[in-house]
């Protein structure tokens, strides 16, 4: 990710820099309900203990919860929301998660560290939900050189920010970056400390309405290109398989209420994210999130697979990550074909 000099860090450095997660877990469904996978001589399994952030376009697996669909598929499921991606990713590795949503970026990053880290859908495509901020006098990119730009350290910042300086001709060493947690940049940009900070929802759209910002570039301008998945460790894949089943069956689920009850899930959002209604209309509107069918379009068909492929070379191509498996490797398709 993005260092205070504006330099690329490695991800070991990276995920050391931020360590704080937020005291927020919610446990779902009784535990009692993990015996119908074993006999009733062995110790009951714990509950699939997902990581997430509180990024909407993870706010489903919430939904999910609050709605009983979890405990209705009759699995048992603890939500465990992190601050940051860097100590969700910590976490996994130290198998202390079981499963995890974050950016592709962040996923695919991961991937080169946990080999045994396996994508199993892809929960949203961002269509505006992040982007570059900037103080209101300032409504140009090019406005920006000299100026101080705060970077959300997050999976998916550096590609972002990487992208962005390839579509707009921006060069590093024209700006002074500055690296913030997603809180820290709130803070900053409020109090005029930096001039542009590049950030995601739940934070953008407040921001945006509370100091008349101007937004100069977002992942609407990248289509296809800023996702996120939910992995499972290969390990629960292949002796809990029965449950992963029933937890993206529960997801699909609040995916397709979601639809059905627009205006229930945007007061849903709203709470989760404690912003206005009318704001959270606003960032769900720039996230398009996927049911199980689209899924198996965007993984498991000759153009989804090949548009997968190239969206993961472009990563490599801009550094943000090494050489990584393939779609086939980094992704357990057949779960989500194994589903009713």
């Amino acid at each position: 990710m993005l260092g205070g000099n504006g330099k690329g860090v490695g991800f070991a450095r990276w995920c050391s820099s931020f360590k704080q997660v937020l005291p927020r877990v919610v446990i779902t469904g009784a535990l009692a309900l993990a015996l119908l996978s074993g006999s009733c001589g062995r110790p009951s399994p714990g509950p699939i203990r997902i990581g997430y952030s509180p990024f909407p376009g993870h706010g489903f697996l919430s939904l999910a919860e609050h709605k009983g669909f979890f405990r209705e598929e009759g699995v048992a499921v603890e939500l465990r929301e992190f601050s940051a991606f860097p100590a969700a990713a910590q976490a996994y590795e130290a198998h202390r998660l079981d499963a995890l949503a974050s950016s592709l970026s962040g996923f695919l990053q991961l991937a080169q560290r946990v080999k045994t880290a396996k994508g199993v859908a892809v929960l949203a495509y961002s269509e505006g939900a992040e982007g570059l901020i900037a103080q209101p006098e300032i409504r140009t990119i090019h406005e920006l050189r000299g100026k101080r730009v705060g970077i959300s350290p997050w999976g998916v910042g550096s590609y972002l920010w990487a992208r962005l300086r390839e579509r707009t001709g921006l060069r590093e060493e024209e700006v002074t970056v500055v690296n913030l947690s997603a809180q820290d940049g709130q803070q900053a940009f409020l109090r005029r400390e930096i001039e542009a900070w590049l950030t995601f929802e739940p934070w953008l759209t407040p921001a945006v309405r509370r100091t008349g910002a101007n937004i100069l570039f977002s992942s609407r301008e990248l289509p296809g290109e800023i996702a996120d998945v939910l992995s499972i460790q290969e390990s629960l894949l292949q002796e809990r398989r029965e449950e992963c089943r029933r937890l993206l069956r529960a997801y699909f689920r609040a995916v397709a209420y979601g639809r059905t009850h627009p205006e229930e899930a945007a007061r849903f959002f709203a709470e989760r994210s404690r912003v206005s209604i009318e704001e959270a209309k606003a960032m769900l509107a720039g996230i398009r999130f996927l049911d199980r069918e689209e899924n198996l379009r965007a993984l498991d068909t000759p153009a989804g697979r090949a548009a997968l492929e190239q969206l993961i070379e472009r990563h490599r191509r801009v550094n943000i990550i090494r050489e990584v498996e393939g779609v086939s490797q980094l992704f357990d398709v057949a779960l989500i074909r194994e589903l009713p």
